[in-house]
Parts: C-alpha cells; structure tokens; sequence
C-alpha cells in the first residue's frame, strides 16, 4: 500500500513538473512573439522618397564632391508635339526604360555617365529605414556624424535632403546616420552603392553594349510573332 501510494506521489510530482514546463514554454513563446513584434513595430522610417522625383545627387569621392543632375533626352521634347494617343504610348514605353532619362556629372559635363549607377544609388539612398531615433538631444559626439563617412545629398523641386554616414556599431552592424536635422541607427546600404572613383561611374562599350542588348531582347518580336 505504501509502494502504491509513493508511486502515486511521484507520478504526481513528474505530472505537475511537465505541467509547469509546458506552461513556462507557452509563457515564453508569447513574450518571444510580443518581443518580435515590437522590434517590427519600432521600425523607423528614415526616408522616404520617389527616386523620380530627385533632380540632382551629390556625394564625396576622396573626399571631393561630385554632383549628378538629372536631365530628358532631346526626344522628350519631340513626344510633347505628338497626338494624345501616341503621347499615352510613348509615356508606357519609356516608364520602363532608362531612354528618355540621362545624368551628367556637373564636376565635368563631358563624361557621359552610366544611369544605372545613379539609380542604384538612388534606390537605397530614397527609402531609408532605422532601427532606432535619437532624441535631439541625445549625445552623437561618439557617432562619426562630425568625420563622415560619406555626404549624400538629394535635391526634389521642393527640398534638398543631407544624408550624413557616420560610424558603423560593430556589434549591430548598423550605421549611425544623420537624415537633415534627426539621427537614426540604421542598416542602410548607401555606401555600398557609392564608387571608389568617378571612373566607376562613367558609361563604358561593354555597359552601353549589354544596356542595348538588353533593350533589343525586350522588344524584339518572337518568331511566333513574325
């Protein structure tokens, strides 16, 4: 009677132990989850711009700055003088191509500069997402913000936004970055995008060959379709 009764106990003692267990776990589960959400909902939007709506970009290569202004092939301007018609095709073709569309650097007008370089640096440099905000009057002495990395500037008809690079947090792997007045902690990819040299902007045979390609590709009509 005894050896039932002791096993009885520690049948009862195991039971309420795996109870216990599986109520910490579901405990654990629900913070871990409510923990995760609000790492998503404390996502801060740094910037956010339509890369359309940049007229010119500038940045530091060596330390110098070189500026990029956008500007419309001479056939924008033969398009405007067409039909309604032919305007609404001529605008659905060239909203897919880079055609209608240059960059020339302002350092130096001669060099013909590869748009697709622009634009990569202009998508990461138009939608900036942070980690974290600091208050204005947070201490950013240790930041980097004052010996930049990089300066990037993006100029609109209407404002011209500052992106300063500061240092990277080694153990974050995010970089504290100032967006006009506020600085964010931020896993932006800018610098990525940015050239070593103004060399590596400039439209060569083989980019200008493959951009032709590519665009041939596109609207060549298929066998079937001959």
């Amino acid at each position: 009677m005894n050896k039932q009764k002791r096993t009885f106990v520690i049948l009862a003692i195991v039971l309420a132990a795996c109870l216990a267990g599986y109520l910490g776990l579901l405990n654990y589960n629900k913070y871990k989850s409510d923990d995760d959400s609000e790492s998503e909902s404390d996502s801060v939007e740094a910037l956010s711009l339509d890369s359309s709506d940049v007229n010119s970009v500038s940045f530091l290569i060596d330390g110098q700055e070189y500026s990029f202004s956008r500007i419309k092939s001479d056939d924008t301007s033969d398009e405007t003088e067409s039909t309604e018609s032919e305007k609404t095709d001529t605008e659905s073709e060239s909203s897919d191509s880079d055609d209608d569309e240059q960059w020339v650097c302002n350092n130096d007008t001669s060099l013909k500069i590869n748009t697709s370089k622009v634009t990569s640096l202009l998508g990461n440099a138009t939608s900036i997402t942070a980690s974290k905000k600091f208050d204005s009057d947070a201490d950013t002495s240790d930041f980097g913000l004052d010996e930049p990395q990089n300066v990037v500037k993006l100029s609109t008809d209407d404002k011209t936004y500052t992106i300063t690079i500061g240092e990277k947090n080694a153990m974050l792997g995010e970089y504290y970055i100032k967006v006009n007045d506020d600085v964010y902690l931020s896993s932006t990819t800018i610098l990525g995008t940015i050239p070593d040299s103004i060399d590596d902007m400039i439209a060569t045979e083989d980019s200008e060959s493959t951009e032709t390609e590519s665009c041939l590709l596109y609207t060549s009509p298929s066998p079937r379709d001959a």
